[in-house]
This record gives C-alpha cells, sequence and structure tokens, in this order.
C-alpha cells in the first residue's frame, strides 16, 4: 500500500506532520506554547529540485554541493546528474527527493525507509531510514544508512532543520573548529581552524561550517532550543536568513568527496562496507 500523503504524530504539548512521498520530509513541527519550532511547510504541491525553504529532510548519502558532479572512489571517478539550477554541480544527494514508505507508524512516533537503486544520482544503492519520536521535552530524530551495494562505498547521514529563528535570535554552539571556506561557502579541504566564541552570526545569507561540537542553543524570546547528537555527527553546518536558521548535523563535511581519497577520513568520510550500517540520533529539547 503507498503510503498516506500526511502523517500527524503528537506527544504532550508537541504534534508533527511528515510528507513520505515529499522526500521524506517533516513538514510541521509545532508547540502548543511555543508555536512553530520549524517553518512551517506552505507549498501545496512538491518540487525535488525545488525544495521547499522549510520543516526538515534528510541529507543521504552526502551533502552541500559537490563540485563537478563527480568525485573519485577506489581510483574510480563517478559522475552524477547535477542540479539543473548548480550545473555543474549536484546538491545534497538524491534522498531528500525521493518517495519514502511508512515503515512504523504510532501516535507518537513515525518511521520512513527509502529503498535507493544506484543509478544517475549516486552510483552505490542505499537503504536510508529515519525514525521520529515525540516526548513532552522535544523531538528525537534516528538516522541510519545501510550499504546495499556489493563494494565498500562512501555513505554519510545527515538531517536540515529550518528553525523558525529570525535574525533576533540568539544561537551559539559549543563547537571548537571552523572550516576555511571557498567563494561558494563550501570547505577548502584545509584543516579546521579554532574559533574564538560560541556565538553564530545574526547575519543573514551566509553558511559556515564547524566541526568537533556536540551542542547548539537557539533563545527565543520565551524559551531555548537546544540541539545535540551523537558523535558520528561530527560536524556542523550553519545557513542563516531572516526568517530561519539551519543547524545542520552532519556525518561528512560538505566538499570532503572532492579531497583526495587518503585525506578524506579526518572530514567524517565513512567507507561502509557492504551489508552494513552507520546511524546516529539527533536530539532537539525544549527549555526556558
Amino acid at each position: 500500500m503507498p503510503s498516506p500523503e500526511t502523517v500527524a504524530i503528537s506527544c504532550g504539548p508537541f504534534s508533527a506532520r511528515l510528507r513520505p512521498a515529499w522526500g521524506g520530509r517533516i513538514t510541521h513541527l509545532h508547540h502548543a506554547d511555543h508555536g512553530d519550532i520549524l517553518v512551517p511547510t506552505g507549498e501545496d504541491g512538491f518540487e525535488p529540485l525545488n525544495w521547499p525553504r522549510a520543516g526538515a529532510y534528510p541529507l543521504f548519502p552526502y551533502h552541500n554541493r559537490l563540485y563537478g558532479g563527480s568525485f573519485v572512489h577506489a581510483g574510480i571517478r563517478h559522475n552524477l546528474l547535477p542540479h539543473p539550477a548548480l550545473a555543474p554541480d549536484a546538491m545534497h544527494g538524491p534522498a531528500h527527493r525521493r518517495a519514502w514508505e511508512i515503515s512504523d507508524l504510532d501516535f507518537d512516533r513515525a518511521g520512513l525507509v527509502l529503498d535507493y537503486e544506484a543509478d544517475g544520482e549516486w552510483p552505490f544503492s542505499f537503504r536510508a531510514e529515519q525514525s521520529f519520536l515525540l516526548e513532552n521535552t522535544g523531538l528525537t530524530v534516528d538516522l541510519s544508512i545501510t550499504n546495499l551495494a556489493d563494494v565498500p562505498a562512501p555513505m554519510a547521514l545527515g538531517w536540515h532543520p529550518y528553525l523558525a529563528a529570525g535574525l533576533g535570535c540568539d544561537a551559539r554552539t559549543d563547537a571548537r573548529l571552523q572550516y576555511p571556506l571557498d567563494p561558494q561557502n563550501v570547505p577548502t579541504g584545509q584543516p579546521a581552524v579554532p574559533r574564538h566564541n560560541t556565538a553564530i552570526p545574526a547575519a543573514t545569507g551566509y553558511t559556515l561550517h564547524y566541526t568537533d561540537w556536540s551542542n547548539a542553543h537557539v533563545q527565543f524570546d520565551r524559551f531555548s532550543l537546544r540541539i545535540e547528537a551523537d558523535p558520528v555527527f561530527g560536524h556542523l553546518a550553519v545557513h542563516r536568513m531572516d526568517r530561519y536558521l539551519c543547524l545542520e548535523p552532519v556525518s561528512m563535511a560538505a566538499g570532503a568527496l572532492g579531497v583526495p581519497e587518503t585525506q578524506r577520513e579526518v572530514f567524517g568520510v565513512r567507507i561502509i562496507p557492504p551489508g552494513e550500517r552507520l546511524s546516529g540520533r539527533i536530539r532537539l529539547s525544549i527549555g526556558p
């Protein structure tokens, strides 16, 4: 049976809606007292290559810009279909543009799965899984990716929330290191350098990439939001605009597939053997 168009879950003050066919997205996350935690998705339809800048979506098996739409693995160059608006580059992997299926559903939880067959957007088959659990104090997101190819393959996982936080919301992270960036705001492949304060800039239109972090905080008028993640999510991408703040826990640094293979491990690239799995947990919690 096909997954329903919209799935709703709730617990205590929290409620969420998901659209499995819209790339496995959470389209709404709402708190009864504090309003929208994520920018609510208002679109009536879904354009996979012009996705809503709202809600939250998964990042499998890589994220951010892949220059030239190509990378080398085990000495073989793989050329991917570019994003039409960014050609010749590819962007954010294919999983958030594909229809997912429901694997588990209860009043307070939902599980989604995507069995991806290798094609022009990624050369290695995989199974991606997401599970969402609402509790009285927040949301837990579990992500995993399993290599379904018959050869070891580079794989990563991450999550891309659009927090409903304007520039007036103070934001901070304990990340100790920050990557040097090129003109496209992608890490250059040079080692990360120390940060000198915890603040996330209150400016618009930028992207930053951090590592060596354990939590991030956003202070709203009447509550604070805390994001924590398992160590597998060793990197944090930050993108800010006037009406939203993206704090993206990711297992691999942006641009990591573009550095020489022998240098990728430090940037979080995992080579997953056939049948093996990479997984981790992200937690959003509300406090005073």
